[in-house]
């Protein structure tokens, strides 16, 4: 009866370590941010990009953009974006974002929403249609970049 009763003891006491040690994992996982962190982290880039259009700051976009970035297909590259908002016959007055959801996966992380954008090229004022937005970050060197980006007009 002693002996049970000592393996009863010894299995519940392994079987609470357990349980505290899983708790406590994501915790000590040397120093890598928990979802929260991250979604944060990710939305303040986010803010970023969007400050970086409304101010003209390309600076600001080159440094949220990878050097890898694409959009529409393919067919937009980093340098395109990044002279298209250099350029002084477009501007932004007004972007403006809705229903942004933030998911992490290690170091990669999407954000979605809609959005409506406002400004001027050419001289000729424009304002889009609600559309949606899609936007794929990876960390990388320890800090989020923009690698991709897709847009679909609701319909």
């Amino acid at each position: 009866m002693r002996s049970y009763a000592i393996r009863l003891s010894a299995a519940l006491v392994s079987f609470l370590v357990g349980i505290a040690s899983a708790n406590l994992l994501p915790a000590l996982s040397l120093g890598a941010p928990s979802h929260g962190e991250s979604e944060s982290e990710v939305l303040e880039v986010e803010r970023e990009y969007i400050r970086a259009h409304l101010e003209r700051d390309v600076a600001a976009l080159d440094r949220v953009l990878a050097d890898d970035f694409t959009s529409f297909r393919g067919r937009v590259r980093k340098e395109h974006r990044l002279a298209f908002l250099a350029n002084p016959l477009f501007s932004v007055t007004s972007l403006s974002t809705d229903g942004v959801r933030v998911r992490v996966r290690g170091d990669v992380a999407w954000v979605r929403g809609t959005a409506r954008m406002a400004g001027s090229l050419g001289g000729h004022e424009f304002d889009t249609p609600p559309y949606r937005f899609s936007r794929r970050y990876e960390r990388r060197a320890g800090r989020w970049q923009i690698v991709s980006c897709k847009f679909s007009f609701r319909g």
